[in-house]
């Protein structure tokens, strides 16, 4: 900063310290937005529950345009269950092809799985030859569950599983 001509230290002090000061202000303002959107993710899914905090949801299984079986969370425990490592943590739950049969599911090209999607894209489309003994839905902490496998990437994981179409 010039004071009669002249570049003075408290100048430059004085533009560093407004700089610093912008900084710190927008530092605020991302951690703001972020507490934010955490806060608004927890709020969708505490809205999800029922007033008695059970699982809002059963998961549906379509084919050809009709519910061939609803499963709510104690019909899944009740199905025999499996156990993999998977996402780096041990996953339990029934096996897609445990739940299919169930549904009376015997022949299929492939299935879509939808979720809530309210942390993940909430979809994906698996082949007969993708879908083994491996492939579960998980039961999660949150009363619902997750479709997980040991090959499976966690950016392809559904969470939150509402329906399975079978074509």
């Amino acid at each position: 900063m010039e004071q009669g001509g002249e570049d003075t230290k408290e100048g430059r002090d004085g533009v560093r310290n407004g700089l610093r000061r912008k900084q710190r202000i927008a530092a605020a303002l991302t951690l703001g937005v972020l507490v934010a959107t955490v806060g608004i993710a927890w709020l969708l899914e505490a809205s999800a529950r029922r007033s008695d905090g059970s699982a809002p949801y059963t998961v549906r299984v379509e084919q050809a345009g009709e519910t061939i079986g609803v499963l709510e969370l104690e019909d899944l425990r009740s199905l025999e269950q499996q156990s993999v490592v998977a996402l780096g943590r041990r996953q339990e739950g029934p096996a897609l092809l445990t739940v299919l049969a169930t549904c009376g599911v015997d022949e299929f090209e492939h299935v879509e799985v939808f979720g809530m999607g309210y942390r993940d894209s909430g979809y994906i489309k698996l082949s007969v030859e993708e879908i083994d003994e491996d492939m579960l839905l998980d039961f999660n902490n949150r009363g619902t569950t997750k479709l997980v496998s040991p090959e499976m990437a966690w950016t392809k994981r559904v969470r939150d599983v509402e329906r399975i179409v079978v074509k």
